[in-house]
């Protein structure tokens, strides 16, 4: 019974490596033809808002102080020498 799951498992990981690139190289052209058909249907501000909404969402939040100031924090810290322990 365990080899029968072993097998299995193995069998439909190989085949989802295998099917992976087909699947990927397909849904890009659909994705971009829905995408292009709600846009003929909906107009040009909805749809241009929603797909800028999310980019401007993940640029405001790099951009924010306390992000700034929490990426920059590490740089600041003073370097022990090697030979020395942080106590």
């Amino acid at each position: 019974m365990t080899n029968s799951r072993t097998c299995t498992a193995w069998g439909l990981a190989a085949s989802a490596v295998l099917l992976s690139p087909i699947v990927v190289i397909f849904l890009i052209p659909l994705t971009i033809g829905i995408g292009l058909d709600i846009f003929d249907l909906f107009g040009e501000a909805p749809f241009a808002l929603a797909l800028c909404a999310p980019v401007v969402f993940v640029l405001l939040r790099l951009v924010l102080p306390r992000a700034l100031v929490r990426q920059l924090a590490p740089l600041r810290r003073p370097r022990l020498p090697l030979n020395r322990l942080a106590s």
